[in-house]
């Protein structure tokens, strides 16, 4: 978690970074409560910052691995947390065979800037390791898609994402003023817990979102004519019919499950 709360060094907030420092000290608190994290398990934080949160969660005892982006951090993490392994660079272009290796429960964590909170939470989802569970401060609306369901306004092509690999709901919303400097939207807390799939249940799903996020793309028209005009080798119409799906559902009124299955036939 990106955060000046409490701390002696004084490091600007860097706008290219998308930093916006936590002094509120309400989100650590929860982020840690959700977390439930204990000597027997590893986390993963991503964007510790000046390291209010890393506080917070060393004293859960579990091994802590780091990943900051900002170089400026390094003497302010390297002497606050000595027994913390950290890895300098951008987490999303670390190679998937160069991950730390993990050898507990994982737990991950972290106050992610508006522009990777989606790509970090597919990655997870999609190619791993397979956390235990996940708690980040998210921009809200990012927040909200990832947990919504079927017919509810902010569900979508994350939604669906999320559902097919996880569980997931919100926790707190917190406003502007608990930055610096502060956005121009609120943040929110999201839980994600992976369910185990095996390897053929993973394949199935990843298929299947690739034609999801065609119909996802103009999520306020019929989703029957949309795949007629995508996928016009599929007689879609049975499958509708099959699967109990009215022929005038819009993307947005058709569950997951119900999506797993119209893409699985």
């Amino acid at each position: 978690m990106q955060t000046a709360m409490k701390s002696k060094h004084l490091v600007s907030a860097k706008k290219s970074l998308g930093q916006n420092f936590c002094i509120d000290e309400r989100i650590p608190e929860e982020v840690v409560r959700r977390l439930s994290a204990g000597p027997q398990d590893q986390i993963w934080e991503i964007g510790p910052g000046m390291g209010a949160l890393t506080e917070r969660l060393q004293q859960t005892g579990a091994d802590l691995q780091l990943f900051e982006i900002d170089q400026r951090m390094q003497p302010i993490l390297t002497q606050k947390f000595p027994e913390a392994q950290i890895a300098w660079g951008d987490f999303l272009e670390i190679d998937q065979d160069q991950l730390p290796q993990v050898n507990k429960p994982l737990l991950v964590c972290g106050n992610l800037p508006y522009y990777c909170g989606t790509p970090i939470i597919r990655r997870f989802l999609e190619k791993g390791p397979k956390p235990e569970r996940m708690v980040f401060l998210l921009q809200e609306e990012v927040a909200l898609k990832a947990a919504a369901g079927e017919n509810q306004p902010d569900y979508g092509f994350l939604s669906v994402l999320v559902a097919f690999f996880a569980k997931a709901w919100v926790g707190s919303t917190f406003p502007p003023s608990s930055f610096e400097p502060r956005p121009k939207i609120n943040s929110t807390i999201l839980v994600i817990e992976p369910v185990e799939l095996t390897q053929a249940e993973k394949s199935t799903r990843l298929q299947a979102l690739k034609m999801i996020s065609v119909i996802f793309s103009q999520r306020r028209k019929m989703a029957l004519s949309l795949l007629k005009k995508r996928f016009s080798d599929v007689d879609w119409a049975q499958r509708f019919e099959m699967l109990g799906i009215d022929a005038k559902a819009r993307p947005e009124n058709i569950s997951p499950q119900t999506l797993l299955k119209l893409f699985s036939l």
